[in-house]
């Protein structure tokens, strides 16, 4: 059985509050991005459905009132979980790899919870497991893609026969830092150093830069913001996946849980970059410049993420996915993982080939970056 978000509210308390407050008393949310307001307004100002490449196709448990959000996907874009080589085998061998199911945030390559409601148990997974290979099967789709899961799903989903996939993202971690000078102290000379020296040059080239949280994301802040975000899209040759329409919904709803970093200069914002928070874990989601300034990527998306954390006692700060650049800044390696099922026989071979393979060069690749961690040798 398949549903919408709204309907998906319905099931807990009877309607989507608007409030993240309210919201978090009825969904257990694992991040921001699992919280149905993000989920409904992707789906109310077309980010997804229609003709996105994302179909929304929510999967219900019905006796137990869990809802895991789903999509059937025309291409791979948006996912960070990369399939390509897989689509491209399929097409070498005349065969037609999408229509596929994905379930995860679109967009939005965090770990978290991938149902809204209840606990989940072995039985619930075994039943969430047999509704996808049902929906496989009614929607003649090639393949199911549950993407950035913690590690014990994964291993359940393993021992029902699924495929796991390992990636490595960077994360920085709060050790009980009182400032960002303490933090700092955890680096070697050099690397300290050079990290005051890129701050600097960010911060001479502007003349301010501030945090704006909930109702100070007014809209002549969140329309530079915008601007700044569709033109670093456009300067790659790309489209933006999100519109201004649904970034001001998520304003409206859950505007607490959302912080913008501006940089500005002859009284105009140049740079912004946005975030997501909760009482543990920073996200940094999304960035944008409209000219060229040294460094300014650097300080807002890392550094004042960073003193922000430290200010807030936020444990956790995930600034998006890949970058290796971001371990000489204090990020560091952790594994991801996601699970696959791969309905023909004679493909799912094959790929449990490459993601055992892959397995083992991620492990390789995350030692390689711990090589690589800023950190004196006895804070390592």
């Amino acid at each position: 059985m398949t549903i919408s978000l709204k309907e998906a509210g319905e099931i807990q308390q009877g309607r989507i509050h608007s409030k993240l407050s309210d919201c978090k008393s009825t969904f257990d949310a694992s991040s921001p991005f699992c919280n149905p307001i993000f989920l409904v307004a992707l789906e109310e100002r077309l980010c997804v459905g229609g003709n996105t490449g994302w179909q929304p196709h929510h999967i219900e448990l019905p006796d137990h009132q869990i809802v895991i959000p789903s999509y059937i996907k025309q291409h791979s874009y948006g996912e960070y979980v990369f399939d390509w080589a897989w689509a491209d085998a399929y097409q070498r061998y005349g065969v037609e790899y999408y229509p596929k199911l994905v379930t995860m945030q679109p967009f939005t390559p965090i770990t978290s919870n991938k149902h809204l409601g209840g606990n989940l148990n072995a039985s619930l997974i075994k039943q969430w497991v047999d509704s996808v290979y049902t929906v496989c099967e009614q929607q003649q789709l090639s393949s199911w893609h549950c993407n950035f899961i913690g590690k014990d799903l994964a291993d359940e989903f393993a021992e029902l026969g699924l495929m796991t996939r390992h990636g490595v993202q960077f994360e920085w971690l709060n050790k009980g830092y009182q400032d960002f000078n303490d933090f700092l102290a955890s680096f070697t000379s050099r690397k300290r150093k050079n990290t005051n020296k890129e701050r600097r040059s960010a911060q001479q080239n502007v003349d301010a830069i501030h945090w704006k949280i909930g109702a100070d994301i007014d809209s002549a802040a969140l329309d530079a913001f915008y601007l700044c975000y569709q033109t670093t899209y456009l300067k790659r040759g790309q489209q933006a996946y999100l519109s201004l329409a649904f970034f001001k919904q998520l304003c409206e709803n859950m505007g607490e849980s959302m912080l913008l970093v501006v940089a500005e200069k002859d009284q105009q914002i140049i740079a912004s970059a946005l975030f997501f928070f909760d009482e543990t874990n920073l996200y940094g989601r999304y960035w944008g410049s409209v000219q060229q300034t040294d460094m300014l990527h650097f300080e807002l998306c890392f550094y004042q993420g960073i003193e922000f954390a430290i200010s807030r006692g936020i444990n956790r700060f995930n600034p998006g996915t890949q970058g290796e650049h971001k371990l000489l800044r204090g990020f560091e390696p952790i594994t991801t993982y996601s699970s696959h099922y791969v309905k023909r026989s004679d493909f799912s071979v094959a790929i449990a080939d490459f993601c055992r393979q892959e397995r083992m060069q991620m492990a390789q690749y995350k030692q390689q970056c711990l090589q690589l961690l800023p950190y004196k040798q006895s804070c390592d």
